[in-house]
C-alpha cells in the first residue's frame, strides 16, 4: 500500500491542483492508498511517522515542494522504519525533482513511482541533527532564503509560475546591504581560513534555488559532500558574474573554490543565516555529516 502526503498550498496552491491527476489515475486503477493532507508547516513529518507506524505503507510519496520533501523523509527516519521515498513535484523550485532528473508530468511520475523496481539508494546530510536532502546555505544565500520566504512576490510569482524569479529579486535586495565576514571551514579534519566570504553552500545535488547549478559536480549517492564557497569577491564583480551560476560556468570564476568531503564545519567571526532544504532553521556554527546512501527514492 501507497501513502501519500499532500502539501495542497504548495507552489501557492498548485499542490492540490496537482494532486487531481495522480488521483484520479490511482482511482481508476482501483489501487489501494492512503493520503494525508497538510494543513501547516512540520505536519508533513508527523504523517510521515504515523504511514509508517499504523498504516504500514511500502512507499511514501511526497506530493508538494522541496519543503515538503524534507519534512516526509525527515518523518521517516524519525520513525526507523525502512520506506521508498516518492516525490510528485508541485512546489516553485523542485529542485529534488531536478536533481533526480524526475518527469515533470504529474501522471508520468506516477508511473514511474507505481513500477516495480528498486529504486535507489541516496546519500542524506544531518545538520546539527537536522536531515538535509538537498542542500544547505550558509551566509548571503541563507539570508536571501529568509527573505524569499517572508516576501509578497514569492506567492504572487508562483501565481502566474515564475516562482523562480522569487529568488533572483531576493538576491538583488540582499546584495544590495549584505557583509562578508570571515569563516573558518574544516572538511574532514582540515581546516581553512577564508577572508571575505560571501556564501558556503554544501550540497548533495547539482542544484538548487530553482536550478542554478551551485554544485555542478555533486552527486546524491557518492558518500561525498561538495562544498562552494565564493569569497574575495568585490560586490559589483558579484553581482556580474551571477548570470554564470545559470550554466554552471562560476567554476572557472576565480572567486569561487570547491572542497569536497564527508564532514563539513562551517565556523564564522559573526552569526550567519543557514538555510537547509531552503528553510532557514539554523545559524553557524553548524557541521554537516554525509550518511551515505541512507534513503530508497523510486528512480
Amino acid at each position: 500500500m501507497f501513502g501519500f502526503i499532500v502539501n495542497p498550498v504548495a507552489g501557492n496552491g498548485r499542490g492540490l491542483l496537482v494532486w487531481n491527476r495522480p488521483q484520479k489515475e490511482l482511482e481508476r486503477r482501483r489501487a489501494i492508498f492512503r493520503v494525508k493532507m497538510t494543513a501547516k508547516q512540520g505536519e508533513a513529518k508527523k504523517m510521515a511517522v504515523e504511514l509508517l507506524q499504523k498504516e504500514e505503507v511500502s512507499k511514501i510519496i511526497a506530493v508538494g515542494g522541496d519543503g515538503t520533501v524534507n519534512e516526509v523523509i525527515s518523518g521517516m527516519k524519525m520513525a526507523g522504519i525502512p520506506c521508498t521515498f516518492g516525490h510528485i513535484p508541485a512546489g516553485s523550485g523542485n529542485d529534488f525533482a531536478r536533481g533526480h532528473s524526475l518527469p515533470s508530468d504529474p501522471v508520468a511520475v506516477l508511473e514511474h513511482i507505481l513500477a516495480e523496481g528498486e529504486g535507489k539508494a541516496i546519500d542524506l546530510f544531518r545538520v546539527n541533527g537536522q536531515i538535509a536532502v538537498n542542500a544547505v546555505g550558509a551566509g548571503f544565500d541563507g539570508e536571501v532564503a529568509k527573505v524569499t520566504n517572508e516576501a509578497a512576490y514569492k506567492s504572487w510569482l508562483n501565481r502566474w509560475r515564475l516562482g523562480k524569479l522569487s529568488y533572483i529579486i531576493s538576491v538583488i535586495r540582499v546584495f544590495l546591504s549584505y557583509q562578508t565576514c570571515r569563516v573558518t571551514l574544516r572538511v574532514d579534519g582540515q581546516e581553512t581560513i577564508l577572508d571575505s566570504v560571501w556564501l558556503v553552500a554544501v550540497a548533495n545535488i547539482p542544484n538548487y534555488g530553482g536550478g542554478m547549478l551551485i554544485c555542478p559536480g555533486a552527486v546524491p549517492d557518492d558518500g561525498m559532500a561538495e562544498v562552494c564557497v565564493v569569497c574575495n569577491v568585490s560586490r559589483w564583480s558579484l553581482i556580474s558574474a551571477f548570470p554564470m551560476i545559470f550554466t554552471g560556468s562560476h567554476v572557472h570564476h576565480p572567486g569561487v573554490r570547491f572542497f569536497r568531503g564527508q564532514q563539513i564545519v562551517i565556523e564564522s567571526e559573526r552569526e550567519l543565516k543557514v538555510h537547509v532544504d531552503g528553510e532557514v532553521s539554523e545559524s553557524t556554527p553548524i557541521t554537516v555529516e554525509v550518511e551515505h546512501r541512507k534513503q530508497m527514492i523510486c528512480a
